[in-house]
């Protein structure tokens, strides 16, 4: 079998990279109507799913012959906010060379874009041996993960399912991935004037102590995985005080902690309340609160001998001539929706695999490099090509 028709891959990229589909802000709105349209156009019934007000999943399935697993395709429709700093239109989908630049480009509008020819094509043949199944999803780059939450609620996943998120990996398998929470912390000091600071007890030196401590602790940590490195810390954002000459009595900090093995969430919420409360014993008359940002999720890994991961592999190999590589700058630290579904279903048949580099996500100027597309399309392709029946349940 051959890849995917590289001018309709391209176009559909460039389509969807058009439709800002920025969270918070738009939302997926247009993108999912985009897709139910795209679908209809090649002769497919696509449903959709409930999720928020205004915020739908759209699911479409190819139905199979029932001799080998179902395999669902996962992508996102949302994109972080554009942001500052590009020298190029974030929304135009302008080529240059072999980049396709915009933002969603590579996380993850060219996954989606593959993930649609390859359901096209599908409908154009004889049945797959498994059924294929399109859930393109909403809010995978907000704090809930709402729609990966109502896929799984929904009892939309069976227990054999194998699920392939194809997010921008450079064409590497990420095959587990790290635990991430993230988490608000809240100080209250006392104002005072600045030319009598001594009167008053200060929000942001507080909130200050706590990063610098926090990122220390967080370095610190003797926990290492062979894959996922080690733990990370970064405060993305901070916000405190009403002027320079006031000492601020207020101060609010949100933080990302993202874990490795055997850590969960749980214990980075429980360091994030420790050093709170050893700091704000040190500034009398401080308080700190500490709340969740979003869902908690653990960390993640797949079967090595779950049928996407060998299907990959194999399928990789075939078409590049290479071996899969895994591990390393592969976005290992990156969380998915597939790592969400493997987080609230147990399985271990869940994994990534896509077209774009993981560091050009999230960033101006992001880009997907056109090969990387041609190359994903072939090894889906190829994929299915070798999709049998002899590896129905994987060992968890």
């Amino acid at each position: 079998m051959s890849g995917l028709e590289r001018d309709r891959l391209i176009a559909d990229t460039i389509a969807l990279v058009r439709i800002d589909s920025q969270n918070p802000g738009p939302g997926e709105g247009r993108v999912a109507s985009w897709v139910r349209e795209r679908l209809a156009a090649a002769g497919l019934d696509a449903r959709v799913q409930r999720v928020q007000e205004g915020r739908e999943n759209v699911l479409c399935e190819i139905e199979g012959t029932g001799e080998a697993p179902r395999l669902v395709l996962v992508a996102h429709m949302d994109t972080v906010p554009v942001g500052t700093g590009w020298t190029r239109p974030a929304l135009a989908g302008e080529i240059h060379g072999d980049r396709l630049y915009g933002r969603g480009a590579a996380d993850m509008k060219a996954g989606l874009a593959v993930a649609l020819n390859l359901l096209e094509r599908l409908a154009e043949r004889p049945p797959p041996p498994g059924d294929v199944i399109l859930a393109a999803t909403v809010d995978e780059e907000g704090p809930e993960m709402a729609g990966a939450h109502a896929l799984a609620a929904s009892g939309f996943l069976r227990p054999h399912d194998q699920v392939l998120a194809l997010e921008p990996t450079g064409l590497r398998l990420r095959i587990a991935q790290v635990g991430l929470q993230w988490v608000a912390v809240a100080v209250v000091g006392r104002m005072a004037h600045a030319g009598r600071a001594h009167l008053g007890v200060n929000a942001n030196h507080v909130t200050a102590r706590i990063i610098e401590r926090l990122a220390a602790r967080v370095e610190a940590l003797p926990q290492r995985d062979p894959l996922l490195g080690r733990p990370l810390f970064t405060c993305g954002r901070i916000c405190g005080g009403v002027a320079p000459n006031v000492v601020a009595g207020e101060c609010r900090a949100e933080l990302d902690l993202r874990v490795v093995p055997p850590l969960t969430p749980d214990d980075a919420l429980g360091l994030v309340r420790a050093v709170c409360e050893e700091v704000v014993s040190e500034f009398p008359g401080a308080t700190a609160s500490v709340k969740p940002l979003g869902a908690a999720r653990p960390p993640v890994r797949a079967a090595e001998d779950s049928p996407i991961v060998r299907g990959l592999r194999r399928a990789h190999t075939q078409i590049t001539g290479e071996a899969l590589p895994s591990g390393g700058a592969d976005g290992h630290e990156a969380y998915t929706d597939a790592s969400m579904l493997a987080a609230l279903s147990g399985s271990r048949s869940c994994t990534v695999y896509g077209p774009g580099s993981s560091d050009r996500a999230h960033v101006a100027d992001e880009y997907v490099e056109l090969p990387d597309l041609e190359t994903a399309g072939a090894v889906l392709v190829e994929l299915l090509a070798g999709w049998t029946g002899d590896a129905q349940a994987p060992n968890a």
